[in-house]
């Protein structure tokens, strides 16, 4: 018989008759969303919009609106790899504008005039008067020149005014256009000039200064720091004068001498200027003077650093909020977009609405269980319900075709909720052709309109702009915020791929689909009520569809018991974990090969380099800003070891250096040096104490690098010459847990060790100090005093130099303590080098002794390869202080990066000689999807990747003899091998396989 067909908005079954309201008795109210305020407002904005945009166009309009954003899209792609506007400007520009910078006129000298006072409000007002002398070529027809002036700096609105003009004396008319950033002034003299004549320029300008980090003594500061020349000056000229004049009260608050330079390209130069003798009273004025032939586009300028707070600081120009602010618009628009974008979703394309409620209903929808699950919006029990809907329900159907369909869904029922089974389930549901069907059905629609082309096209466009407006500013100076070119471009990308995502993925559901909803939702309640997923039967034609409704871990694992006792068996689901499916072991072995590479990446940035040689040190390399200018030439370095009260080994080291102060740079000299703050991960507790110049305490500042304290001095006073310097610093904590070498190097008992670095590492190849090659060196001396009652504890005591034995074989510089008194004895041929030791012992305090002399032989070799210092091991607890568990950490991380690499390096050969055997077996496991084959696909791989990027950044910096070299490489070369010959012969057989198991299956 045939059914007739129902309408999907029909009434409840007869069951459920309606009362006289027309709402049956056991009806169930629907729970609809509450839509925020926000929500509600933004869509309801977009509805209109929506709305006046089609009273006013159709198709058009449409179109007009898609090309008008393609239009910006293209002004993206421009920006992005067209040419940079207003790029800076190169060297070439600069050599080949000096053939025509006399084209029009020859500047035979500029003189400027800056009169700096502060206004009645405090801020800086600057009277400018300028004196041109220019030449003018008989085959010239110039009337006049032109000058350009800035018009926003830092910031500020300079508002150049006033602006008066002279022609050789004569006040003249100046042509004044004013442009964003400058103003261009022309001076006429109204025919052709020939000869020299003077132009003069007056103006005045405002808010030069702005506040700013002082580089030498990092406190806030006013900075006037002006290029006289200007934004553009394309002339060559003779000479330049230019004089700036103080009042009393500001040049009292300059904390260190003005500074004039003159650069051209990479040639500049530059002078701390003094005031001028017999100038007017109550003013300080300085000079910049130069008489030599100066080339086109030269930068000329004054520095003046005064207290912070000296002038009253304008707000920042509506300009540069622009410039600075301007270029986060597109991100910004993007923010905004998925804003309405999520409001869309929400409200303005949410799902029509169905009756006010439903009821129970056990009878099956005119659709299938994948057109219902399109409708639920539930992918991750499609598979069930597919298959519970392939059941036979006619009593003709065989016991062997009921129980392989019974079969087949009791593998899905284990399937369906898992996390698993989420990849394949989620791309049936999403490219499946049930997800077109459901739209073709009506069921559900696309929207269309205006407002969804808007958030289709707009975001590319969007992004392309702001990709094309960060690779315009990494040509500019910053302006006021902190670009970051990568997360702009990650985080606009990102954005824009959410509010297309929401766009084209949209499928609200039509009346037709909320009516097919509300009946899936009865037949949910139903099958609560009748516990229709345990008791079944499996045939039931509702039950596919209930199973969609509810959740599918947990049907899942209801409807394979149901289907294990009507099979009667309850393995016979065995094998239900397909080719597709990702198991916990699999997603476990496929998540961490992905996280090897990471985890390396991680440990490199983390774990400093066991072998790494070589270390740059900012003292001793001249890093910190001003310290080019300062080296040692002599030093005089005495540490005292002594017990503190609270029985810690406290040494207290004093320096007596003598530096030299170089003025001739553009940076207040300054002086640094460093020291070993932490051994084999134990804090030495290290602080600096005083640092005194010529006698007189002098600011400074300290800084943990990686082991080391860096101190550097914060002079903001300009100094020459060769100074006394005296650094007075205490190692609090200078006994540490070591192993003693007793037992041989490395095996010995633990001992309280006081190892004192008076230099570290590469410290005879410092920049900072005197030139070795003029044998002319520091230091001078090192001595190393000691109590004579502490000293008799001490199982070892010497000076560290190296072991020259182990050094031929292994080149790694071992160390080695050679003991007070007894250099020479051990280091064959020092005293040529002009090393001398001496020992003593007065007043019960050992003192030690050593010494470097100006010889032809320089530097000693044997001495100060490595750090330049003493070590005394002691008993373990002759100290407090020494941290055994941080010194067991120590050696644990590293060692970590070498175990780590080999590890891998080893589980990748296993894996890939498995794969190997296992491909030229044949055997099944190497082939089919599986834990095996993702660990010779996945995991070998990865792990042989991760592992060379831990050998080259360990072994990188290593002398080939190093036994690590070898220990490390020939493994990764092993596993490169074993890896790439197991993925080709598991891939080669692939094929063979996959064909014969069709046959078989067949």
């Amino acid at each position: 018989m045939t059914r007739r067909p129902r309408r999907d908005d029909d009434d409840a079954s007869a069951a459920s008759a309606p009362t006289a309201t027309g709402i049956p008795d056991d009806a169930l109210r629907e729970e609809r969303p509450r839509h925020t305020p926000l929500w509600a407002l933004l869509s309801g904005w977009l509805l209109g919009l929506e709305a006046w945009l089609r009273s006013h166009g159709g198709r058009g309009l449409r179109r007009g609106i898609r090309v008008a954003w393609g239009l910006v899209a293209l002004c993206g792609v421009i920006l992005l790899v067209g040419p940079v506007i207003n790029p800076p400007m190169t060297l070439e520009d600069i050599t080949s504008s000096a053939s025509s910078a006399t084209d029009d006129w020859i500047a035979r000298e500029f003189a400027a005039d800056y009169d700096i006072a502060r206004d009645d409000e405090g801020r800086l007002r600057a009277d400018v008067e300028e004196r041109i002398t220019a030449n003018f070529p008989e085959d010239v027809e110039a009337t006049g020149i032109r000058r350009v002036l800035a018009s926003e700096y830092q910031g500020h609105s300079l508002d150049p005014s006033s602006i008066t003009a002279t022609l050789d004396g004569v006040p003249v008319d100046a042509e004044v256009s004013r442009g964003p950033t400058q103003v261009t002034v022309t001076i006429d003299g109204g025919e052709p000039l020939a000869g020299d004549h003077v132009f003069g320029l007056d103006y005045r300008m405002r808010d030069l200064a702005y506040a700013t980090v002082d580089d030498a003594s990092g406190s806030t500061v006013d900075l006037l720091e002006w290029d006289v020349f200007g934004p553009s000056w394309p002339q060559a000229l003779a000479g330049l004068d230019v004089a700036i004049t103080l009042p009393d009260d500001l040049a009292d608050r300059l904390i260190r001498e003005p500074r004039g330079s003159l650069a051209w390209t990479l040639v500049g130069g530059g002078e701390w200027l003094e005031p001028e003798e017999g100038g007017l009273a109550g003013t300080s004025t300085y000079r910049l003077m130069n008489d030599q032939n100066i080339p086109p586009h030269a930068q000329a300028w004054f520095t003046m650093s005064f207290e912070a707070g000296t002038f009253e600081m304008p707000p920042p120009s509506p300009l540069f909020i622009v410039q600075s602010f301007g270029p986060l618009l597109p991100l910004a628009l993007l923010v905004v977009a998925l804003l309405f974008a999520l409001a869309a979703r929400a409200v303005a394309w949410a799902d029509a609405r169905g009756r006010p409620w439903f009821v129970a209903r056990h009878d099956p929808p005119e659709v299938t269980p994948s057109i219902a699950a399109q409708v639920l919006g539930a992918p991750r029990a499609v598979e069930l319900g597919s298959a519970l809907a392939a059941i036979p329900r006619r009593t003709r159907a065989s016991p062997a075709e009921l129980a392989r369909a019974r079969l087949h869904a009791a593998r899905a029922a284990r399937r369906a909720g898992r996390l698993g089974d989420l990849p394949r389930a989620l791309t049936r549901y999403w490219f499946g052709a049930d997800h077109r069907r459901v739209v073709a059905d009506g069921l559900r629609r696309v929207p269309a309109g205006f407002v969804r082309d808007a958030f289709l096209v707009a975001p590319p466009a969007l992004v392309l702009v702001q990709w094309g407006l960060v690779r315009q500013l990494s040509h500019q100076a910053t302006l006021a915020v902190v670009w970051w070119p990568v997360a702009f471009v990650v985080a606009s990308t990102v954005i824009a791929a959410v509010v297309m995502w929401i766009a084209w993925s949209s499928r609200p559901l039509t009346r037709r689909g909320a009516l097919v909803k509300q009946h899936l939702l009865g037949i949910d309640a139903s099958a609560d009520r009748t516990q229709l997923l345990d008791r079944g039967p499996s045939n039931d034609p509702v039950l596919p569809y209930a199973v969609l409704a509810a959740d599918a871990r947990s049907a899942g694992r209801r409807v394979a018991l149901l289907l294990d006792g009507e099979i009667g068996d309850a393995s016979a689901g065995r094998g239900w974990r397909t080719p597709g499916y990702l198991s916990w072991p699999r997603l476990v072995v496929i998540g961490g090969s992905l996280l090897l590479l990471p985890g390396m990446i991680a440990m490199i940035a983390l774990v400093p380099n066991p072998y790494e040689r070589g270390i740059r040190y900012a003292a001793f390399d001249q890093d910190v800003p001003g310290t080019l200018w300062t080296s040692v030439e002599t030093a005089d370095i005495v540490g005292e070891l002594s017990r503190s009260g609270d029985g810690r080994a406290q040494l207290h080291v004093t320096e007596t250096l003598e530096v030299a102060f170089d003025d001739s740079s553009g940076r207040v000299p300054q002086f640094a040096d460093q020291w070993r703050n932490r051994v084999e991960g134990q804090s030495l507790d290290l602080r600096v104490d005083a640092v005194r110049i010529d006698g007189d305490d002098v600011p400074f500042t300290t800084e943990q690098v990686r082991d080391t304290l860096l101190m550097h001095t914060m002079l903001t006073e300009v100094l020459s010459g060769t100074r006394d310097v005296v650094v007075e610093y205490t190692l609090g904590s200078a006994a540490v847990a070591a192993t003693g070498d007793e037992g041989g190097y490395g095996r010995g008992p633990t001992v309280d060790r006081v190892r004192w670095a008076a230099l570290i590492e590469n410290w005879d190849l410092a920049s900072s100090w005197r030139d070795h090659d003029s044998q002319e060196f520091a230091p001078t001396r090192l001595e190393f005093r000691v109590a004579d009652d502490l000293y008799a504890l001490a199982t070892q005591a010497g000076w560290i130099t190296r072991d020259t034995d182990a050094a031929e074989e292994v080149r790694d510089w071992p160390e080695t303590v050679v003991p007070f008194g007894a250099v020479d004895e051990t280091v064959a041929d020092l005293e040529r080098h002009g090393v001398e030791e001496t020992t003593d012992s007065s007043d019960g305090v050992v003192i030690a002794a050593i010494a470097f002399e100006d010889t032809e032989y320089g530097v000693p070799l044997a001495v100060g390869v490595d750090d330049l210092g003493v070590r005394l091991d002691f008993p373990a607890g002759t100290f407090a202080g020494p941290d055994e568990g941080a010194w067991r950490t120590w050696q644990a991380i590293s060692v970590l990066p070498f175990a780590a690499t080999l590890t891998l390096e080893v589980l990748a050969i296993l894996i890939g000689a498995l794969g190997v055997l296992a491909g030229l077996a044949r055997v099944p496991v190497a082939f089919r999807p599986g834990v095996f084959r993702d660990l010779v696909v996945w995991f070998a791989p990865l792990a042989t990747l991760t592992a060379a990027v831990g050998f080259f950044w360990l072994c990188g910096d290593m002398v080939p003899e190093h036994p690590v070299l070898p220990a490390l490489g020939l493994p990764l070369v092993a596993a490169i091998v074993a890896v790439v010959a197991a993925l080709v012969l598991t891939a080669r057989r692939r094929a063979d396989h996959d064909v014969r198991a069709a046959l078989s299956r067949a």
